[in-house]
This record gives structure tokens, C-alpha cells and sequence, in this order.
């Protein structure tokens, strides 16, 4: 029983300490705005109450600190000594808990928010990167933080509330609840080639005539490989890379430097084919197209520069400027 009483007494001890503490910074912000403007009117008048409230406010505060903290005057309210030592503490946790305020409140704002994203390679240079440079020329300030990852990893960060949203190329497995997927971009890869292999270019070419070529790819753990080795399988065709990479980014460098043919999005190698780098060969054989999606969870709430740009991106595709499926 003894026990029992004792926490009852500790937990009425904490309400008590609590009240007091709410209490005592409602009673230092009145005060703080009286020293602020030396006037009770436009005190009250900044904190949207009455004068005779504000007054009431500083005598009980007055009566608890057992001092007088203003003396007033024909000039208005002006501190006393005691008055003046306790604003320059009172003003200084003030000035504290402003800026808190105003800090999640440009959080919760378009212009001073960030923007986490995963994303593939393919996903970024397709249309990722587009969408951020016309996005920040509305939204200069807006920050964002760019997570390089496959698209299976992307979609794991994301369920773990790590990123904001994923862009992602096609994906083998179904997005499920709660999980929402839109395609943003959809593309057809094209088989390019080096210099080395310019008696290829301006020929048809059928995909069984180009299998004894050396070819370059990923490695058998992405989702390209994945792809390519199944759109190969159908047509009866082996596909044995003789250089295997784990990025993309890797690929067109190869590709430059001779070490065999391979496919690529269009926007990777524009530069390359516009220098003359690489050229396109002409295959016989359909490439399906495929597609960049953007995933996002609707069990994490998202900040409003995150809501903003993703209704951009989506309306970017809307209005054409990524052509979808």
C-alpha cells in the first residue's frame, strides 16, 4: 500500500511540475513581449489577448519571482534592474523556441524542404535528372539527396521509410499495397557499337548474325540482365557477355573503347553517338520497350516539397514531356 502511495504522490508531483513549467513559459513569453515593446497595448496586441489579461499575467509573475520587473512610466512599461537580468535570459530562450518554430515551419514548406530519392541509373539519366533541373528552377532552395541503388534495393529502403519516394526501371515483381506505382518514362534500348566495329554500321542485321560478336552487359543479378538474357532465350539465341559490369554507367566507356556491342537507353549515349564515338546498329528483331516507374509508400507521410515534386514529375509525363505508356 505504502508503495502505491508513493507513486500516486510521485505521478501528482510531475502534474503539478508540469502545470507550473506550462504556466511559467506562458507567463515568460507575456513578459517577454512587454520588455520587448515597452508598452502593454501592443502587447497584447502581438499576442492577439487583452490589455488587463497582460496585466494580471505580469503581476502574478511579479508575485512569484517575489520582485517588481517593471516600473511604469509616461513612456510606458520600462524594466527595473531585476527586470533587466531576467529578459536577458527570458529573451534568450525565447529567441531559442522562435527559431524552432520557424525552422518546421520552412520544413514544412515547398522552398526550404529536402527530397530523399533511390534511384537506377537508368531512372536517373533517363529522366531523373530532367525533372530536378526544371524542378529547381521553380524551387531553387529545395535540397535534394540522391541514393543510388538497383531497383530491388530501391524498393527496400523505400518500405523501411529511409527515402521520400524510388524511381526505378521495369521490375520483375508486382508492387504491392501500400506501395503506388506510376510510370514516368517509357524507352526502347538500342545495340551500339565502336569504331572497331564500323563495317556493321548501315546494315540491317539480324540478332543470330550478331551472336558471335563480343558482346558487353551487366552482370546476372540485374534487372537489364534478367531482361536481355530472357528476350534472347525466346528467340532461341545464347548470350554469354565476354565483359560483364554491375553498373551501367560502366558500359558505354566499354562500349567506346572496343570491347564489344551491347544495349543502351537512347539517353545514355546521345553525346557519344552525336561525336561519333559509337553508332547505332540496325537490328531486324523488335526491342520491347520498357519503362521507369515512380514508387512511393502511403503508410509514410510525406513532406510537402516531397508531395510538390513528385505531382511534378507525374505532371511532367501528363503534359508529354516524358513520353509514357
Amino acid at each position: 500500500m505504502k508503495k502505491k502511495t508513493k507513486q500516486k504522490v510521485k505521478r501528482t508531483e510531475v502534474r503539478e511540475r508540469d502545470k507550473k513549467m506550462n504556466s511559467n513559459f506562458e507567463y515568460y513569453r507575456i513578459f517577454y513581449y512587454v520588455a520587448k515593446y515597452g508598452n502593454l497595448t501592443k502587447a497584447a496586441s502581438a499576442l492577439q489577448t487583452s490589455q488587463p489579461a497582460v496585466t494580471r499575467t505580469i503581476h502574478k509573475l511579479e508575485a512569484e519571482l517575489g520582485c517588481r520587473l517593471f516600473i511604469r512610466s509616461k513612456s510606458g512599461m520600462e524594466l527595473t534592474p531585476e527586470g533587466k537580468t531576467f529578459y536577458e535570459y527570458v529573451s534568450a530562450g525565447c529567441a531559442q523556441f522562435f527559431r524552432g518554430e520557424q525552422k518546421i515551419t520552412n520544413l514544412m514548406s515547398v522552398d526550404e524542404g529536402s527530397i530523399t530519392i533511390s534511384a537506377t541509373e537508368t531512372a536517373l539519366h533517363c529522366c531523373l535528372f530532367q525533372a530536378i533541373e526544371a524542378f529547381r528552377k521553380i524551387h531553387p532552395k529545395v535540397r535534394f539527396k540522391i541514393l543510388n541503388n538497383s531497383s530491388q534495393k530501391s524498393i527496400e529502403v523505400l518500405k523501411k521509410g529511409q527515402v521520400d519516394m524510388a524511381m526505378i526501371s521495369s521490375i520483375p515483381f508486382a508492387i504491392e499495397d501500400p506501395l503506388i506505382k506510376h510510370t514516368v518514362h517509357s524507352y526502347t534500348d538500342i545495340l551500339i557499337a565502336g569504331r572497331k566495329y564500323r563495317n556493321l554500321k548501315g546494315r540491317m542485321m539480324t540478332l543470330g548474325e550478331l551472336c558471335h560478336y563480343p558482346w558487353v552487359s551487366l552482370t546476372s543479378d540485374t534487372i537489364t540482365r534478367i531482361f536481355l538474357d530472357s528476350y534472347f532465350a525466346k528467340r532461341g539465341l545464347p548470350f554469354e557477355p565476354a565483359v560483364e559490369f554491375a553498373t551501367t554507367d560502366l558500359l558505354l566507356p566499354a562500349i567506346e573503347h572496343n570491347l564489344g556491342i551491347g544495349f543502351l537507353p537512347p539517353e545514355f549515349v546521345k553525346e557519344a553517338m552525336m561525336s561519333g564515338n559509337v553508332f547505332q546498329i540496325e537490328i531486324l528483331d523488335e526491342m520491347p520497350d520498357r519503362s521507369v516507374s515512380l514508387v512511393y509508400d502511403l503508410e509514410y507521410p510525406q513532406s510537402i516539397a516531397s508531395t510538390v515534386f513528385r505531382k511534378f514529375v507525374l505532371g511532367r509525363c501528363t503534359l508529354g514531356e516524358n513520353r509514357t505508356q
